[in-house]
């Protein structure tokens, strides 16, 4: 069937009389209000909820009148209805799963009217920001009726040495004349070829798909009938084959272990709106850092973000719901998901199984159900239907023993989101608020290792090919004894404690990986990661106008930070040091410091009027020594421990250089930051495009000195102009603040801003400019 882009020309109507034209992706609830008053609390971000309607005029060719017209939907959130022509053609019932519906109300050679009515008005139904409307692609599929199903190819690998892989074609209209022609093709040349609906090949001098090496192949598949085709259809896949067991998860046969970060669904300044540029921008920037997986927390990914995995090299986790049949929000999925859990797992396979890059699927987050009997049959159905779609890939969950053995003595600490809850910890000084924050973690991490907590989990742990344990890295040393033959991973772990769990990940074969919360801020739990000046930031949920969660080794634009620079050295990605440095325009002042955090320093020396103030400089590095130099004078030379080390200094201007030593006393390598220079202007950098033919530009638009570093502590007001394209969104990864991402204005944080802008004709001209500076310009 033929694939068309359904994006274009659709009419938007907010509930309120505000209609106006868009494209999509489109996430409504962005351009919504925000209040201290809305119903979705911190978790949501303080953003209100709405009804919104989308409709689409076009017209239906007469050639398509004897043809199946098909429409898509990668994803609606939270639900929709579809009517065509006023005749309802389907629903959507979960946010996160994309639905298809054959078009059999079209009126031919003339006008055709699409609506889709969403309902996103009962707040809170998420613990996170969520986003809302048509926030994925639309696609309309158009062939005969007998045609090649969507999804509708399979492959798999059945070895890799030789490498065998077998085919498998469905389709739809067929007769006994009807003929499958199957190629394979690898850079432009085929490798294999024969006929049939089920076959099996063998690929001499084969590129295996792995992390390292994401070589894919494609599969061609031509359905016909008397020599003509009626259909033809192509999918990308990699030869990769996976097995696990008490001695390792093992790809192609290779021990490998997971160095994974957990992410959310949105892209910061777009809010949830899907775009394959984006997807592909986070994966090449995760890469960087030294990951080489990923956990979808807590929903099924994107098409977009699982191709970027496969294209860059990128093992995924996709996951498939935070909740059960439980509400952790009031109005959340827990209504529907009895009904509809087994369809979503159904479309959840046919989505993945051709991505290389999904080494596990997991079944929950944090879910308590397992608690009684009836969540462990949830669990034991759910885990059949994965086996059944797909047995050639592990099934997990991410299950957190403490809350599990909690809920089990009637302490339920996952229910009651948004504005049921409490500001706990409003009116705390940010130094008892600090140690509140530091012991509940360890709380919670030393709980999971108790006899309650093992008892109660063990039911839903063995059940799962692999268990997913949140927050117990207490147990990993013992679980070879305790629990022989068990295989574990660190679904999600405090990003500061990997320097403590990935020697235990080396040591231990049925240890495979960990997964840090989190590797990419995202918008909504306001406020859990920040250490904050704020006089609001003595509390765990924070208040309006708290809008991030201030939390990941990368921020919410996706620039680098502490975590991330020492998880690329712990990871060994990273050669020489990195040097990271906690603000220094806040002297004498103690932040508040939240739970999921374990530095706030950032990867500048650059702070105008600061000269003087105490300056606390972090060094990472894999050696022994790290002596500090400020413009060449040594500020004193100190052992790493952990691969890490603490300086303290006066801030001065300049280059603030480390220096790294073996246990000798031998050099091993060095790194430096710089001071911008007097003069701050603005400075636009156009990012490199992975995706030309989707449009999408990203541009950093920055305050620096004259010599393009970054000047932190000159933060002001931007506005963007554009020119021959669309400003998708721009904003900064300013945790606290009332602006929005959709205005085109915006105050910079430690300097940086962030814009995507859409093409829509050449050139595409962007003008910045800011209170006292010069304007900027860039032509595109």
């Amino acid at each position: 069937m033929k694939q068309l882009s359904f994006q274009e020309n659709w009419t938007f109507e907010d509930g309120k009389g505000g209609s106006k034209r868009i494209s999509l992706p489109h996430d409504a609830m962005l351009e919504a209000a925000r209040n201290a008053e809305a119903p979705s609390g911190s978790g949501g971000a303080f953003f209100m909820g709405g009804r919104y309607e989308y409709s689409k005029t076009f017209t239906a060719p007469e050639e398509w009148k004897d043809q199946d017209v098909i429409l898509e939907f990668e994803g609606i959130y939270p639900s929709a209805r579809i009517s065509l022509n006023g005749i309802e053609t389907g629903s959507c019932s979960y946010g996160y799963t994309g639905y298809s519906f054959l078009l059999h109300d079209l009126v031919y050679g003339a006008e055709n009217t699409l609506r889709v009515t969403v309902d996103d008005s009962r707040q809170p139904d998420s613990r996170w920001y969520s986003g809302a409307g048509i926030y994925r692609p639309v696609w309309l599929w158009i062939g005969g009726r007998t045609h090649i199903l969507q999804d509708g190819i399979r492959v798999t690998t059945l070895s890799t040495d030789p490498a065998r892989i077998a085919v498998d074609a469905a389709y739809t209209g067929g007769d006994g004349k009807t003929e499958t022609e199957v190629e394979i093709v690898r850079c432009g040349e085929t490798v294999a070829e024969g006929m049939g609906d089920h076959q099996k090949f063998e690929i001499d001098h084969a590129a295996l798909w792995d992390a390292e090496h994401p070589d894919l192949y494609e599969c061609r598949v031509l359905l016909k009938r008397d020599g003509e085709v009626l259909d033809e259809q192509a999918v990308s896949f990699g030869i990769r084959k996976l097995s696990w067991n008490k001695d390792g998860f093992f790809v192609n046969g290779k021990r490998t272990l997971l160095r994974g970060g957990c992410i959310h669904h949105d892209n910061g300044i777009l809010g949830a709106e899907t775009y394959r540029e984006s997807e592909f921008r986070r994966i090449s920037r995760m890469r960087s850092a030294g990951f080489n997986a990923v956990r979808s927390a807590h929903n099924p990914m994107c098409r977009g973000l699982l191709e970027a995995c496969d294209v860059l090299g990128m093992y995924v986790m996709d996951e498939g719901w935070d909740m059960w049949y439980k509400h952790k929000s009031r109005y959340d999925y827990a209504s529907g998901f009895e009904e509809h859990c087994l369809e979503d797992a159904e479309a959840m396979v046919r989505k993945d199984f051709n991505h290389p890059c999904v080494i596990m699927y997991s079944i929950g987050n944090e879910v308590t159900e397992p608690m009684e009997e009836k969540g462990v049959e949830t669990g034991r159905k759910l885990v059949g239907s994965f086996h059944s779609n797909d047995p050639t890939r592990p099934v997990t969950a991410g299950i957190n023993l403490t809350l599990l053995y909690m809920a089990s003595i009637g302490i339920d600490l996952t229910g009651g989101s948004g504005s049921e809850n409490k500001e706990n910890g409003n009116g705390m000084d940010s130094t008892a608020f600090n140690k509140m924050m530091s012991e509940g973690g360890e709380r919670m991490n030393a709980a999971a290792a108790g006899d309650g907590a093992d008892k109660v989990s063990s039911p839903i742990l063995d059940i799962l090919d692999i268990a997913g344990y949140n927050y117990a890295s207490s147990r990993y040393a013992a679980e070879g004894e305790k629990h022989p033959g068990r295989i574990v991973v660190g679904t999600e772990t405090y990003c500061y404690k990997l320097a403590d769990n990935w020697p235990l990940v080396e040591k231990y074969p049925y240890l495979i990986g960990d997964f840090m919360w989190t590797a990419w801020d995202y918008l909504g739990e306001a406020g859990i990661g920040a250490w904050t000046f704020e006089k609001d930031g003595a509390a765990f949920h924070k208040g309006y106008p708290w809008l991030l969660a201030d939390t990941g080794a990368f921020d919410i634009l996706g620039n680098d930070n502490a975590e991330a620079g020492y998880a690329s050295v712990i990871w060994k990605a990273r050669k020489i040091p990195y040097i990271g440095v906690a603000p220094v325009n806040h002297p004498e002042e103690e932040p508040a410091k939240a739970m999921w955090r374990g530095s706030n320093a950032l990867p500048y020396w650059s702070y105008a009027h600061c000269e003087g103030n105490p300056a606390q400089i972090e060094v990472f590095g894999a050696g022994a020594e790290a002596e500090l130099f400020i413009n060449g004078k040594s500020v004193g030379r100190q052992q790493l421990d952990k691969m890490k080390t603490v300086f303290s200094a006066a801030y001065t201007p300049g280059e603030l250089k480390a220096v790294l030593y073996d246990a000798d006393g031998a050099y091993i390598s060095e790194s430096a930051l710089r001071s911008a220079d007097p003069g701050t202007k603005i400075t636009i950098r156009r990012e490199k495009q992975f995706v030309p033919e989707e449009g999408i530009l990203y541009l950093d638009i920055d305050l620096t000195g004259q010599n393009g570093e970054i000047e932190c502590n000159a933060d002001r007001t931007l506005s963007v102009n554009v020119e021959g394209g669309r400003l998708l969104g721009f904003g900064s990864a300013d945790p606290r603040t009332e602006d929005s991402f959709c205005t085109g204005s915006y105050t910079t944080w430690y300097g940086r801003s962030l814009a995507a802008v859409k093409k829509d004709k050449a050139p595409v001209t962007v003008t910045v400019r800011g209170e006292g500076l010069k304007d900027a310009k860039i032509i595109l």
